[in-house]
């Protein structure tokens, strides 16, 4: 009877040091997961961070072409009402009144 005793000791023993082995076998395999987990991530927050900062330079390039784009439009319209109000020829009347309002203004 003691070495049946003795015996289940041991098995039980056994099964002990074998559980524990497999629980820490699963705990090693489940942080290795994490820590994959986490560097895939990581690595997907950067590479949505670089779209992001890619798809906002553009949109300000856009948006910067477009302001150009509309400014020099803007200047070749004055330009050419520069170019048509300066080749007019203006009688003594209207230019005696120019005169008046913008060089003597000054000393009304």
């Amino acid at each position: 009877m003691s070495t049946d005793y003795t015996e289940t000791l041991k098995k039980i023993k056994e099964t002990e040091e074998a559980t524990s082995r497999e629980v820490l076998e699963r705990r090693k395999a489940l942080e290795e997961e994490l820590r994959r987990m986490e560097a895939e991530s990581a690595g997907s927050i950067a590479q949505a961070k670089a779209q992001a900062e890619a798809y906002i330079a553009g949109e300000v390039e856009k948006g910067r072409l477009s302001a150009q784009s509309e400014a020099d439009a803007l200047l070749a319209t004055t330009s050419k009402q520069a170019k048509d109000v300066a080749a007019k020829r203006l009688d003594k009347k209207d230019l005696k009144k120019i005169i008046d309002n913008t060089l003597f203004s000054e000393f009304k």
